[in-house]
């Protein structure tokens, strides 16, 4: 075999090989998941905790919708549970944190006066959060802060959360 017929033939099994090896290589990355995210509309069940202890307050417990922007911002609105109390919704920030599904949240939110409707403070929020493996329902553990009119804060509150991803189904 002469030389130039040799590495012919090389040249060709090493095309083959490599066409082989590109062709597993882009099966295997259709084979993957697709990537999840919070991107959507939630529907949230809150349950405040006890700080120290951990326990939940059930009594306290509350609903809420969270929309998670692709921008990484966040809309966050609540059903009032305070008759002298108001919330208006919350705007604010998320990113994911490690791997697919562990995140970090911060909204804050203006409170009024229902009486009087003025300016009662501002509320802030912050929170882990973990994605669920179906890409569809989430826990968190969150932290609030309340702060008066003054901007001085008050004693932090503790919770968790389940949210449910709302969907399109009719």
């Amino acid at each position: 075999m002469t030389p130039r017929i040799y590495a012919t033939i090389t040249f060709a099994i090493a095309i083959a090989v490599a066409v082989a090896v590109s062709n597993s290589v882009l099966t295997a990355q259709g084979e993957q998941p697709p990537e999840r995210s919070l991107d959507g509309v939630w529907l949230v069940m809150f349950t405040p905790r006890n700080c120290t202890t951990g326990d939940p307050i059930p009594n306290a417990a509350f609903e809420a919708l969270y929309t998670f922007h692709k921008d990484m911002t966040m809309l966050a609105s609540f059903r009032n549970n305070s008759l002298t109390l108001d919330r208006t919704a919350a705007h604010g920030l998320w990113r994911r944190d490690l791997g697919w599904n562990q995140y970090s949240y911060k909204f804050v939110h203006i409170r009024r006066n229902v009486s009087t409707t003025a300016f009662a403070g501002k509320q802030e929020s912050t929170g882990t959060l973990v994605l669920g493996e179906d890409g569809d329902t989430f826990t968190t553990e969150g932290f609030t802060t309340v702060f008066d009119v003054a901007g001085n804060p008050g004693n932090p509150s503790c919770s968790t959360s389940a949210g449910t991803r709302f969907q399109l189904d009719f």
